[in-house]
């Protein structure tokens, strides 16, 4: 049995045939891990704040309304603090410069 036997097979896909590449998987830090989780939980917790606007009286829909904005706004905020994560990553893998901007 030769080792190319006992290797599990790997899936390549062909998007960048012929190009070289350090993984066939993407790996994710454990900030951007940390920071997707919270932006699962933020639109996980506005699905229910739109199902129960569903049912609200006129005054809960605009508290309920406030609420979704402001979590629309830390999402926004995640996301971009995700990119620097991942600016950062790629920074540390040496696929940027190490003088790529990170804003």
């Amino acid at each position: 049995m030769s080792n190319d036997d006992r290797r599990l097979p790997v899936i390549q896909t062909d998007l960048d045939e012929g190009t070289p590449s350090c993984s066939p998987k993407i790996y994710v830090s454990n900030e951007e891990a940390a920071l997707l989780a919270e932006m699962r939980r933020l639109r996980e917790r506005s699905m229910e704040l739109k199902r129960e606007m569903r049912d609200a009286d006129p005054g809960q829909r605009l508290r309920l309304q406030s609420e979704i904005d402001e979590m629309r706004a830390s999402w926004q905020d995640l996301a971009r603090q995700r990119e620097k994560a991942f600016v950062r990553k790629m920074i540390m893998l040496g696929h940027l410069p190490p003088d790529h901007p990170t804003e």
